[in-house]
């Protein structure tokens, strides 16, 4: 799995040769971006469905997101779409699942997080506070989690580690922050020191892919 971090909530994925593009915000440079094959939108807020629609109807792609999401997705011209629900998943190509997770996020009408299962297990939880729900992830047992950290309408450092502990996954790589507000990598990373919570925290650099 090839994971590119693209600023802010917005990751290019690559996985068993699917592509996916996750939460492409406003102020994305979308000349950035290859193909796609998948647009996935976490909720419907404009730093995370803001250039969904251009770049899904531009690469041809199936964007897939609440049901929010996919109303306004069609009446931005997308032919393409689907809508999903907590709990359920959705089979893509070459054995690719996605499964559309929950998120504790009381500003969006209906917020997901989701679970990319490709040949490694990734979860990305789009906006999101704690909640004891977490736990229920831990089952997957996740191989990389993007978690925000802004504290900006999501969990804080401290409260990114207090999930850290629910869903015990084997990386962590911060996001949420640097384009809409700020945070700290360092601060996240002594939040799970103190909690003596161990977890492989990789920061991500802009355009910068990570293997896994």
């Amino acid at each position: 799995m090839r994971i590119t971090w693209l600023g802010h909530a917005c990751f290019y994925i690559e996985t068993k040769g699917v592509r996916l593009l996750i939460d492409p915000y406003e102020d994305l440079d979308d000349d950035l971006v290859g193909e796609v094959d998948y647009v996935l939108v976490t909720h419907e807020h404009h730093d995370h469905y803001g250039k969904a629609p251009l770049i899904a109807r531009l690469r041809e792609a199936t964007l897939i997101g609440p049901k929010t999401v996919y109303l306004m997705a069609i009446s931005d011209g997308v032919t393409k779409a689907k809508a999903v629900e907590i709990g359920e998943e959705v089979e893509l190509e070459n054995g690719v699942k996605v499964l559309a997770a929950y998120a504790e996020h009381p500003s969006s009408q209906y917020p997901v997080g989701y679970m990319i299962l490709g040949d490694k297990v990734l979860y990305h939880m789009g906006d999101t506070y704690s909640s004891p729900r977490f736990r229920d992830y831990q089952k997957y047992r996740v191989d990389v989690l993007l978690i925000p950290i802004s504290g900006r309408s999501t969990a804080s450092e401290r409260e990114a580690a207090d999930i850290i502990e629910l869903i015990r996954p084997r990386m962590a790589i911060p996001m949420h922050y640097g384009v809409y507000g700020d945070a700290s990598v360092e601060e996240f990373r002594k939040k799970l020191f103190e909690r003596r919570i161990f977890v492989r925290v990789v920061e991500p650099e802009f355009g910068k892919p990570i293997e896994v």
